[in-house]
């Protein structure tokens, strides 16, 4: 599939490196321009950084049409609602509606329902799923058809993905699409919402990642050092940084603290601290890039892993006065085409490089 997911059928997003809201919700919300806002002070996992809304929502755009997905995150409501409000909405961007919704109710039960509606398809979970302030784990699938939809809801998952909702058999298209382009986070109106380390799957990939994943985190961690292989820091670094590793590490980006190139062929590739983790299901690369007064160039998103280098397919940036904000994830170590063990992982090099 392509749109967010590239070509490897998976995406997460730990909002630690403080993106620009519109560059996430591409599709905006209830309140555009304001999408909500990067929050330091709840993290469910006392690390990085979540997103906050408040009395909104706000709109991923996937930029691919997809018939099921696989999405998880973490989420705190400040309050619950008085009676129902959806949390979470399944998106079709072409028609502008919603296919199917999940709601949380007052007694802390969940509910997938209709479009945008309260009016309820499949099952009901049972009570007492989720509270006020507590951070609560979410894994969702579904699947949109008129007749064979699929809803599933997994909480607070210990390992087992145990579905406190599992219905099949149902309609859950509520447009004239077959799909669904666009996730809905909301923050339940009643208050503010947090929602933290998200992760979808669009079922493409090898098993693990055509299912659910459990409670990760999307951890998103600044370069601490440059290559440690020579010449792979070859993008000159503006003042007063003076130094590649600190000019990308800023978060926010730091318009005035940047790395520049035009040779192709040139990397830029950085060191990062140690991982705490006991799996690593992918390594991402989070960028963003622009053209700054040249003639159009191409980069490559580049992992290197014990000097076997995987890298994205060729990206065009736009200009730099609203830079392309991409990311590519490697499912396999490089080095080994096998899945990530988390040594390897945390030894990776990530970066950049001029492809044309």
């Amino acid at each position: 599939m392509a749109g967010i997911f590239k070509t490897n059928g998976v995406w997460a997003m730990g909002f630690d490196m403080s993106p620009v809201g519109s560059e996430v919700w591409t599709l905006g919300g209830s309140a555009a321009p304001n999408v909500g806002a990067i929050d330091s002070t709840n993290t469910p996992l006392s690390f990085g950084k979540s997103w906050k809304l408040t009395n909104q929502f706000s709109i991923i755009g996937l930029n691919t049409n997809l018939v099921t997905l696989y999405l998880g995150f973490w989420v705190k409501l400040t309050a619950l609602p008085g009676t129902n409000q959806r949390i979470i909405a399944f998106y079709d961007a072409t028609a502008v509606n919603y296919q199917c919704n999940l709601r949380v109710y007052s007694d802390g039960h969940f509910q997938f329902c209709s479009g945008s509606s309260a009016t309820t398809i499949g099952a009901a979970s049972s009570a007492g799923l989720i509270s006020a302030n507590v951070w609560c784990h979410l894994q969702m699938r579904v699947t949109i058809d008129s007749s064979a939809g699929v809803v599933e809801l997994v909480v607070n998952d210990t390992g087992s993905h145990t579905k406190q909702i599992n219905s099949t058999g149902l309609n859950t298209k509520a447009t004239a699409n077959t799909w669904v382009s666009g996730v809905e986070c909301n923050s339940v109106t009643s208050g503010s919402a947090y929602f933290d380390d998200m992760y979808m799957l669009d079922t493409t990939a090898s098993s693990p990642l055509n299912s659910y994943l459990g409670q990760v985190q999307a951890r998103g961690e600044a370069p601490s050092a440059n290559s440690a292989t020579g010449g792979h820091n070859a993008w000159t670094p503006t003042n007063p940084q003076n130094d590649n590793h600190l000019n990308v590490g800023n978060a926010p980006a730091n318009t005035a603290q940047y790395n520049a190139d035009q040779t192709p062929g040139d990397y830029d590739m950085f060191r990062f601290p140690s991982l705490p983790a006991v799996t690593v299901f992918f390594v991402g690369v989070w960028t963003r890039c622009g053209l700054d007064g040249v003639a159009t160039k191409t980069v490559k998103l580049e992992c290197d892993s014990g000097g076997t280098i995987a890298e994205s397919a060729a990206i065009t940036p736009a200009a730099i006065a609203t830079p392309t904000f991409t990311n590519q994830c490697f499912i396999v170590d490089p080095a080994t085409s096998s899945a990530w063990g988390v040594t390897a992982a945390g030894n990776a090099e990530l970066g950049i490089k001029i492809d044309t």
